[in-house]
């Protein structure tokens, strides 16, 4: 007789914990005020991170027991009220429009110490009569060491933030080039517009080591495939006496073959695929954090760079930043899980 010993409970545990899940507080820093001529009185917040529902995480505790980093209250009161703390009666009439791309929190312990780290992602425009011009934007990563980063990083990520904001309050616009309020929200697809890569029906064949050659389609040489499957052995290129030798895959950004893009791994090449305005691939990747901190920030924001490789963890499905080339992992591919019978 056989039954089934093993009841499938995951669900109810992801749940459970979910709703025990740690937090901590993300406070924009108030302390600038009194801003003198300031050239506006008023802003405009447009959130359009991919995920608006968290700021990250964060280690606490003795444990660095894991926190989700969250905007209470929500990030628009917060950039309201600094915005109006910050100015006094001489401030002029104008609304000033800030958009957030990203806004990430991260921590990592090593052996010793912990490293912190904040993404920030953001533009500032100003305008009228749907004529926006881009005031300032910002794109780093900001970083924290220390033996316990926390505070320290959260004052930080809110200091970057609100700096930016009140910098900004006495600066005009540049109006060398306008944006309608849409495409300030769909600043992805307009930024994308500008690029080769994005807006190609043909993809030109040949070795990319960089992804400014490849978002360029300027290929740096061409290439040979031996057979008749793309496998790292089978792709050579030309060397520098015109001598075929093997491509270094992990070197390399991306291959092109027949007009099918691929990106390049150590092991094997992604085919990549347009879906809307975005390039895809499926691929494997290291959930664990790396050994330096370029991939450890990276891998952190879902960010994979060129560290994908196929001896790892976890597939996922992936897409390329168009800004950077960076890969942004969008969900994890998980094998179905099996039923478990046992032989009563």
């Amino acid at each position: 007789m056989r039954k089934i010993l093993v009841l499938q409970v995951i669900v109810l545990l992801a749940s459970l914990n979910l709703n025990a899940q740690h937090k901590v507080g993300f406070y924009l820093d108030t302390a600038s005020t009194g801003i003198k001529n300031s050239l506006y009185n008023k802003v405009r917040f447009i959130d359009i991170r991919n995920d608006t529902t968290n700021l990250g995480f964060v280690q606490t505790g003795l444990l660095n027991r894991s926190a989700t980093v969250v905007s209470e209250p929500p990030l628009s009161t917060q950039v309201f009220a600094l915005v109006n703390r910050s100015i006094d009666a001489s401030a002029g009439s104008g609304e000033l429009v800030l958009q957030l791309r990203q806004l990430s929190f991260a921590e990592v312990t090593g052996a010793m110490s912990e490293k912190g780290f904040c993404r920030l992602r953001a533009g500032l425009y100003a305008g009228a009569n749907e004529k926006y011009g881009l005031i300032e934007a910002v794109d780093t990563l900001l970083q924290v060491k220390g033996v316990d980063v926390t505070s320290t990083l959260l004052r930080a990520g809110s200091r970057l933030m609100a700096g930016l904001i009140t910098d900004a309050l006495q600066k005009s616009p540049k109006l060398t080039e306008t944006y309608t309020m849409r495409e300030i929200i769909r600043i992805d697809s307009v930024e994308k517009s500008r690029i080769k890569l994005f807006n190609v029906l043909n993809y030109t064949d040949g070795l990319y080591t960089s992804y400014q050659q490849f978002m360029n389609q300027l290929p740096e040489k061409q290439i040979v495939v031996e057979g008749y499957n793309i496998y790292p052995d089978a792709v050579k290129a030309p060397d520098e006496n015109n001598k075929l030798r093997k491509v270094k895959a992990q070197n390399i950004y991306a291959i092109v073959y027949q007009g099918q893009p691929y990106i390049a791994s150590r092991f094997e090449y992604y085919p990549l695929k347009k879906v809307g305005d975005d390039f895809l691939f499926t691929g494997n990747a290291k959930i664990s954090t790396g050994t330096t901190e370029q991939v450890t920030a990276a891998m952190l924001f879902g960010m994979l760079g060129s560290i994908a490789v196929s001896n790892s963890e976890g597939r996922f499905e992936m897409k390329i930043d168009h800004k950077n080339g960076s890969f942004i992992k969008i969900r994890e591919i998980k094998e179905p899980v099996k039923p478990v019978y046992n032989e009563d």
